[in-house]
């Protein structure tokens, strides 16, 4: 047997084609190529949006939901509580019976002082006919006329007193909690239920001392609140936001943490069960110089101008319908603090300018709001 096999006019071994064969599999194998998609990354990045002089930036502050108005009530006489006609989550309206002590003892104390009062006006009547005729003296008719008038003070106490064994609904609005029983005795001033009003809403947050150094002074709270656009964000519901209205910012710090309590109010929505107690977050819009006259200047972040290799500085811009960025050159101006003016007609107001990462980016790159 010829171990040769003739190939293109040439003799070759047996080995040597199973050796060429086996070659030319594995390089035809090798021919084909896998495509491996790599996910296009997409970058979280902190933006702020321009305005004419300055950049708007969005500052969170964490809160939590209270009533607009509470009502913590209580009898403000001691004595034995007999009845409560409400239950937790009623609706109850302003004047409404709540509860009730037993009044027996203020029923009497009243009428006794009504009869001490009844006789000290005809007695002192008495007094001031006989002064008329010149029957008495000015002495007498003082005494009694004084007499009459403890008389009528002591009667008003013993049936403001009376009223008070009867708690009545002081607002319009929900019962919240109860905190006692039927038939127990109560002290003055002891708290025994709560009613809120929950037509409207508040929300309480601490507001750091840096933001108010940076508040315009001499504003109204409608003005602060045009200015500052606030929005109020249930930790439940964190993508509808509710416009809210400045009514109270504590001029005095907390001692511990030099921060100053501010109160907004805000409609409570009709298709949501928001609650008090609830934890909400509050948006304020922090704009820059609104007296600017230069309207192609621009107050940002230092950190979102850096500069190419020919040491020209630009800006991010985000393009807002495909969240990638672009390149925008500029001109800086005075640096002040933090901040730092950019000049370009190119800008306009209303673009969203990257402020954190943008050392990593790339023209195109594809980015999304840092969420902290």
């Amino acid at each position: 047997m010829n171990p040769n096999i003739k190939y293109n006019g040439l003799f070759i071994c047996r080995g040597s084609a199973s050796l060429l064969f086996a070659t030319c599999l594995l390089l035809m194998g090798c021919g084909k190529k896998e495509t491996v998609e790599v996910p296009e990354v997409i970058r979280p990045v902190k933006m702020v949006q321009l305005v004419s002089g300055g950049a708007v930036e969005v500052v969170e502050l964490p809160g939590q939901i209270f009533p607009a108005r509470q009502a913590n009530l209580g009898f403000e006489v001691p004595g034995q509580m007999i009845e409560i006609s409400v239950v937790e989550g009623q609706i109850v309206s302003e004047g409404q019976l709540l509860a009730r002590l037993d009044a027996r003892d203020f029923e009497a104390n009243r009428d006794a002082a009504k009869a001490q009062l009844d006789t000290a006006e005809l007695e002192a009547n008495r007094a001031q006919s006989m002064y008329d005729r010149q029957a008495t003296s000015k002495q007498r008719l003082d005494l009694a006329v004084s007499n009459f008038k403890v008389a009528q003070a002591s009667f008003e106490k013993a049936e403001k007193a009376y009223n008070d064994t009867f708690l009545r609904a002081p607002i319009s609005g929900v019962v919240a909690k109860i905190y006692v029983d039927d038939i127990v005795n109560v002290r003055a001033k002891q708290e025994i239920l709560v009613i809120q009003d929950n037509t409207s809403l508040k929300i309480t947050v601490d507001i750091p001392e840096t933001m108010g150094v940076l508040a315009k002074p001499g504003l109204s709270f409608e003005e602060r609140t045009k200015r500052l656009k606030p929005m109020v964000y249930l930790t439940s519901l964190p993508n509808r936001g509710f416009p809210a209205r400045i009514t109270e910012i504590a001029s005095l710090a907390d001692p511990a943490t030099r921060t100053y309590e501010g109160t907004l109010v805000f409609d409570r929505p009709v298709d949501l069960n928001v609650l008090p107690g609830m934890t909400a977050r509050l948006e304020l819009t922090l704009a820059g110089d609104e007296n600017s006259a230069k309207k192609e200047t621009y107050k940002l972040p230092s950190s979102a101008v850096i500069s190419d290799e020919q040491g020209v500085p630009f800006v991010w811009v985000v393009d807002t319908r495909s969240m990638t960025v672009w390149r925008q050159s500029v001109k800086t101006g005075n640096l002040v603090g933090s901040e730092i003016e950019v000049i370009s007609t190119e800008l306009s107001e209303g673009d969203l300018v990257v402020v954190s990462g943008v050392h990593q980016l790339r023209a195109g790159d594809q980015v999304r709001k840092f969420e902290n």
